[in-house]
C-alpha cells in the first residue's frame, strides 16, 4: 500500500526538524529560567529589601536559541520536500520565510519586554501579531508545500495547538498570568497541564505538514492515514492526558481510595486505572489491523505484543501507581525496573522487522521513560513527596518531563503505525 504522505530525509525535513528542536529548547530555557529565577528573585527581595527590578532583570535571559531555531526552520523552506538539495527562491517560499522571521522577532525580545515589565497593551498587540503571523505562516506553508488540503489541515491544527499551549502554560506557570495581572508569582503552579504536550504535538503536526510529499518512498518516513494509525495514535497519545489526570489528581491532594484517587478532580473513572488499561489494550490491538484496514489473523508476535501491552498497563497503572500513592519508594523502584524491561521488550517486538520502525521504537521508549523520571523529580507529590512525605516546595512547571513523554509517545505511535511483516 502506498503511503498517504512521505517525509523524505533531505535538507527540508532535517533542517526544519533541527530548527524546531532548537526553538523548543529555546522556549523552555527562557520560560523556565524566568519562572525559576524570577520567582526566587521576587521572594528574595521581599525578604531582604533589595532592588526588585535589578534582580528581575538578571533573571530574564536573552532568547538566542529561540531566534536561531526560527532562522534554521525558515531556511529549510528553500529546499524541496522531495529531499533535493537545490534551493528554490520562489516568491511563495520567500513569503513563508518572511512570516517565520516575523514570528521569531515578535515572540522574542519585544514579547519578553512586554512580559518582564508587565506592559499589558504592548503584549496584547504583540499577541495579535503573533496569531496573525501564524495564520500567514500556515497559509503560505501550505501553498509552498503544494500537496493539497492535508498540509493546511495538519498545519492549521498544529498552529492552533501551539497557540493554545502558550495560553495554558501562561495560566499555570509561576511568572505568567499571575505576574502580569498582580505583579507576583503564581502561588499554586501546576506541573501537570496540557501546555507542554500540546506544544510538542502542535510542532509535530506542523512539521509533518510542511515537510511531506507524496509518491513512492526512497529514504524516509511513510505515514498512513488508516485505522491502524488512528488506533495507534489514539491509544498512544491518549496516554498523555490520561496519565496527566491521574498524576494531577494525586499532586493536588486527591485521596487514595484503591487503584486511584477519589475523583474530586476528574471523576472516579478518569482517576482510576481503567482508562489507562483500556488505552494500553487498544495500543496492543492496533497490531491486529493491517495497513489496508483489514484485520489479520494474529500470530504469536501480535499476541505477545498485546499481552506485553496489557502487562505494562498493570505494572505502571496498578503496581507502580499504588506504590506512589502509598509513598513507597522501595516498591516504586522495584516495579519500575520491571516497567523498563517490559517497555524495551515492547520496543523490540514493534521494531522487529528493522528499518525506520526500529529506530522510532527504540528512541520513543527511552524518551517516555526519561520523561517520567524527570517529571517525578519536578512534580509536587513525586520523588520528593515519597522521600519526605511533604509536597515539593519548588514544583517546576517547565519541566522537560512532559515534552519528553509526549515526544516518546509520538515516536512509539508512529512505530506502531508502520506495517508489520
Amino acid at each position: 500500500m502506498t503511503p498517504d504522505l512521505i517525509i523524505q530525509f533531505g535538507p527540508r525535513s532535517i533542517l526544519s526538524l533541527i530548527g524546531i528542536i532548537t526553538l523548543i529548547i529555546g522556549v523552555w530555557y527562557v520560560d523556565r529560567t524566568w519562572d525559576e529565577k524570577g520567582s526566587v528573585a521576587y521572594k528574595r527581595t521581599k525578604e531582604n529589601g533589595k532592588d526588585l527590578e535589578k534582580e528581575l532583570d538578571r533573571a530574564f535571559p536573552f532568547p538566542i536559541l529561540f531566534i536561531l531555531g526560527w532562522v534554521i526552520f525558515a531556511i529549510s523552506y528553500l529546499f524541496p520536500t522531495s529531499g533535493g538539495t537545490t534551493p528554490d527562491f520562489s516568491p511563495m517560499n520567500i513569503g513563508v520565510i518572511v512570516f517565520a522571521l516575523i514570528l521569531a522577532i515578535v515572540a522574542s525580545v519585544p514579547m519578553g519586554d512586554a512580559v518582564r515589565y508587565r506592559k499589558k497593551k504592548k503584549k496584547m498587540k504583540l499577541s495579535m501579531a503573533f496569531v496573525l503571523s501564524w495564520v500567514g505562516l500556515t497559509i503560505t506553508s501550505g501553498l509552498a508545500t503544494n500537496i493539497g488540503i492535508t498540509t493546511f489541515i495538519l498545519g492549521g491544527i498544529g498552529a492552533v495547538s501551539i497557540i493554545a499551549s502558550m495560553k495554558i502554560l501562561w495560566k499555570y506557570r509561576k511568572m505568567g498570568d499571575s505576574w502580569e495581572k498582580y505583579g507576583k508569582p503564581n502561588p499554586n503552579p501546576i506541573v501537570y497541564n496540557m501546555g507542554g504536550p500540546l506544544f510538542i504535538l502542535g510542532w509535530f503536526l506542523f512539521w509533518v505538514g510542511m515537510s511531506s510529499t507524496t509518491g513512492t518512498i526512497d529514504s524516509g518516513l511513510p505515514i498512513y492515514f488508516n485505522a491502524r494509525t488512528a488506533l495507534a495514535f489514539f491509544a498512544g497519545l491518549g496516554m498523555v492526558p490520561i496519565v496527566m489526570m491521574i498524576d494531577y489528581a494525586h499532586d493536588e491532594g486527591g485521596k487514595y481510595v484503591g487503584l486511584g484517587t477519589s475523583g474530586a478532580h476528574f471523576g472516579r473513572l478518569f482517576e482510576s486505572i481503567v482508562p489507562f488499561f483500556t488505552l494500553w489494550t487498544l495500543f496492543g490491538l492496533a497490531s491486529f489491523i493491517a495497513i489496508d484496514n483489514t484485520f489479520v489473523v494474529p500470530d504469536t508476535r501480535r499476541w505477545l505484543l498485546l499481552a506485553t501491552s496489557m502487562l505494562q498497563a498493570i505494572t505502571a497503572g496498578g503496581l507502580i501507581q499504588t506504590a506512589v500513592y502509598k509513598g513507597s519508594m522501595k516498591w516504586k523502584m522495584r516495579f519500575s525496573m520491571i516497567f523498563v524491561l517490559i517497555f524495551f521488550a515492547l520496543a523490540y517486538n514493534i521494531g522487529y522487522n528493522g528499518g525506520i520502525t526500529r529506530y522510532l521504537a527504540f528512541i520513543g521508549v527511552p524518551l517516555i521513560i526519561l520523561g517520567q523520571i524527570t517529571v517525578f523529580k519536578d512534580r509536587k507529590r513525586g520523588d520528593y513527596w515519597m522521600n519526605t512525605k511533604k509536597s515539593n516546595p519548588n514544583p517546576i512547571v517547565y519541566s522537560v518531563g512532559e515534552p519528553l513523554f509526549t515526544t516518546g509517545w509520538i515516536l512509539l505511535s508512529l512505530a506502531m503505525s508502520q506495517p508489520m511483516l
